[in-house]
């Protein structure tokens, strides 16, 4: 089941800036790896309904001040899934950047094969075993192979299965990237086109928000 699409948009009323060093020790309080810092940027947004609301981003190198408008893409689980709202794209419409959030695109657009490599490989031994079977039995024993063309065809399959498995793997991983990087390309242009809208809709400074309310 695909994640919830949720786009908000507003005006930056407050900016609040921190960083942490996270350093994870082992048992005996020796650091299990290199601390590494963590930058943390919480915006306060006056949304296009009129409500307040604040958002939290990590990492993130896009810069936003007070009174720019900002839309805020997020993506939120379904179902067993359902976990907090996470981060996919922030767009500052004002000055026209934005900033992606790699983690939170890949768990909007991730996408697993209903079979994976275990299953397309015993599918395929499967075909190469019956195959293997009829060449055998018809072909080299004319149809008197009995027991033993069976026995060659299932060890044949059974031989060749992790070469099938290595290779639908690797398929898998070749295709899922070009999907990705395809399907990455079209939804940031269509996310692109829908935040430009709030820019046209952005009032002056000092005048009432007459914009509609932000889509879920």
């Amino acid at each position: 089941m695909a994640d919830k699409l949720l786009v908000r948009a507003g005006d930056v009323i407050d900016v609040q800036l921190t960083s942490e060093t996270v350093v994870i020790e082992g048992a005996d309080r020796r650091h299990v790896e290199p601390g590494h810092i963590t930058n943390r940027m919480r915006l306060f947004v006056k949304l296009t309904d009129g409500t307040e609301q604040k958002f939290d981003f990590e990492d993130t190198e896009l810069g936003v001040r007070e009174t720019q408008r900002v839309v805020i893409v997020r993506g939120q689980g379904k179902g067993k899934l359902d976990r907090g709202p996470y981060n996919i794209v922030l767009f500052n419409v004002s000055s026209g950047e934005c900033g992606e959030f790699e983690n939170g695109l890949r768990a909007f657009l991730g996408h697993k094969p209903f079979f994976g490599p275990l299953w397309k490989a015993a599918v395929i031994s499967i075909a190469v075993a019956v195959i293997f079977w009829l060449i055998s039995n018809f072909e080299t024993r004319h149809g008197e192979g009995g027991t033993g063309s069976m026995w060659l065809a299932v060890m044949f399959a059974f031989l060749t299965y992790p070469v099938w498995w290595w290779l639908c793997r690797t398929w898998d991983r070749i295709t899922e990237r070009m999907r990705y990087r395809a399907a990455k390309k079209k939804f940031l242009s269509e996310m692109s086109a829908r935040a430009n809208t709030y820019a046209v809709t952005a009032p002056p400074a000092g005048q009432p928000e007459t914009s509609q309310g932000s889509p879920a």
